[in-house]
C-alpha cells in the first residue's frame, strides 16, 4: 500500500451523547426510553419486575467479570451484588448506541454507557451523605462506572425490546472499602 493510500475498514452510524441522567437528549433514542423504564423498576429492587425485560438467554457480567448465563442465574447474580445496599440510583451521564444484527439474526442495539451509581449501605451503623445526584439527593457513596447493553427487537417484550447482554464495568472499591468499615461485609468476602 502506497503512502496515499488509506485502508478502509467498515463502519455503522451511530447515537452519541453526553447526558444529565435521564435528559430529553439521552431520551431521543427509542432504546434509552426502555432501559430508563427497566431503571426505575430495577433502582426500586424489584428484580422480579425487571424480568419482562430480559430474555430467557440472557446474560449478565458483573464488575469483577464473572458471568451469569440464563434469566435465573442473571437475576440471582444482581440480586447479590446489589444486596449490599439499602438503595441506590443510576444517573446515566454518556451513550453511544449503534444498531446491531444478534446472532440469532434479530435486529437490535448495543448501548455502550457511562453512568454515575449512587448508593446508600445496608448498614447497622449510619452512614454520612456525601454525594449529591441531580436531584439534590444525598448519598452515602458513589462511583462511575461503564455498562454495555445489548437489547433485540422482540414483539412480546416491554416497548418492543429485550435485553440479552448486561455488562458491568467499574471499580468497586470505593463503595467496598466504605461497606467493610460499616460491617456491611466482612473482609474476608474481598479476598475470594
Amino acid at each position: 500500500m502506497s503512502a496515499n493510500q488509506t485502508q478502509t475498514y467498515p463502519t455503522v452510524p451511530a447515537f452519541r451523547v453526553y447526558a444529565k441522567g435521564w435528559d430529553s437528549n439521552l431520551l431521543a433514542h427509542p432504546m434509552m426510553k426502555f432501559l430508563q423504564a427497566h431503571e426505575v423498576l430495577f433502582d426500586t429492587k424489584d428484580f422480579v419486575a425487571c424480568q419482562a425485560y430480559y430474555s430467557t438467554s440472557i446474560v449478565y457480567v458483573n464488575s469483577s467479570g464473572k458471568r451469569f448465563e440464563g434469566i435465573d442465574a442473571a437475576v440471582a447474580g444482581i440480586t447479590a451484588d446489589y444486596a449490599p445496599f439499602s438503595e441506590f440510583f443510576h444517573e446515566p451521564t454518556y451513550g453511544t448506541i449503534v444498531d446491531t444484527n444478534g446472532e440469532d439474526g434479530k435486529a437490535g442495539h448495543r448501548l455502550m454507557g457511562a453512568a454515575k451509581l449512587f448508593v446508600n449501605l445496608a448498614s447497622p451503623f449510619p452512614g454520612e451523605g456525601k454525594f449529591a445526584d441531580l436531584g439534590g439527593k444525598k448519598w452515602e457513596c458513589m462511583t462511575e462506572g461503564a455498562f454495555i447493553f445489548d437489547v433485540v427487537k422482540d414483539e412480546e417484550g416491554p416497548m418492543g425490546y429485550r435485553l440479552t447482554y448486561f455488562q458491568v464495568l467499574a471499580d468497586p472499591r470505593p463503595i467496598l472499602s466504605e461497606a467493610v468499615k460499616r460491617a456491611v461485609i466482612p473482609i474476608e468476602a474481598l479476598l475470594l
